[in-house]
């Protein structure tokens, strides 16, 4: 008599437990990859501000800088120096030490939510910098020694493809990057990571707050520069202000 091939009975909680520690290991290792894009993201914007500050700084100390351009430096770069000191001191430090444990990052950013509002100071300066850099620029037909030596000049002599406008805006850049990437962290975390997910969004929050913040302190020099006739007008855009924040 011929005998039956016995078939293997798949446990249905076995494969069920088996596709859930895929999908775990799939997630942990996107989590993973969006900690070390911050990180190599965050040491790379390090090395830029800190590039600002060895390359273009002593341009502003020149001797033969134009009267107009002397004192201007904090214009010019507005707080870099010490968004650079943040950062490198510090932030990177901080996150380099949770490389492993991504989903703790949000511990970085909650405890210096005060240094961060160094960004919303930053974007207020960013307008100023960018049109006493321009207006510069616009002097090229009469040679001027700024543009000759720090736009120009400058930049050939690094051999650089980026110049002192593009790293400005870094600044800037950053802040929209942190928000992208804890937007991606708070999406691949588990909703059973209660706490984890509270406090990425708290985190996620506080940057998009200093990037608004930013913002709303320009648009707050705008009303006070404002050519209106009478205080009354200004009053009405100051309420106006106001009410659409």
């Amino acid at each position: 008599m011929r005998k039956m091939k016995s078939k293997s009975v798949v446990d249905p909680k076995s494969s069920a437990a088996a596709e859930e520690e895929r999908e775990k290991k799939k997630k942990d290792s996107l989590i993973q990859h969006i900690m070390d894009e911050m990180i190599s993201t965050e040491r790379e914007y390090v090395r830029s501000l800190s590039y600002v500050i060895e390359h273009y700084f002593p341009e502003m100390e020149r001797l033969d800088l134009p009267q107009d351009l002397r004192g201007k430096r904090s214009i010019v770069f507005g707080n870099v120096e010490k968004l650079w000191d943040f950062h490198s001191q510090y932030f990177l430090k901080e996150l380099e030490a949770c490389a492993h444990s991504p989903l703790s990052i949000s511990s970085c950013f909650l405890r210096h939510e005060d240094q961060f509002g160094m960004y919303a100071l930053y974007s207020k300066n960013k307008p100023q910098s960018d049109a006493l850099l321009i207006s510069k620029r616009e002097q090229k037909k009469t040679n001027h020694l700024f543009v000759v030596f720090l736009l120009q000049n400058k930049q050939l002599e690094l051999g650089d493809k980026m110049d002192l406008a593009s790293y400005l805006l870094k600044p800037i850049q950053r802040m929209s990057k942190y928000a992208l990437l804890l937007k991606d962290l708070i999406k691949e975390c588990g909703q059973s990571q209660e706490q984890e997910l509270s406090d990425l969004r708290t985190a996620e929050e506080m940057v998009k707050f200093q990037l608004r913040h930013g913002n709303d302190l320009l648009a707050m020099d705008a009303i006070r520069g404002c050519d209106v006739s009478s205080d009354g007008a200004r009053g009405m855009l100051f309420r106006s202000f106001l009410y659409a924040c």
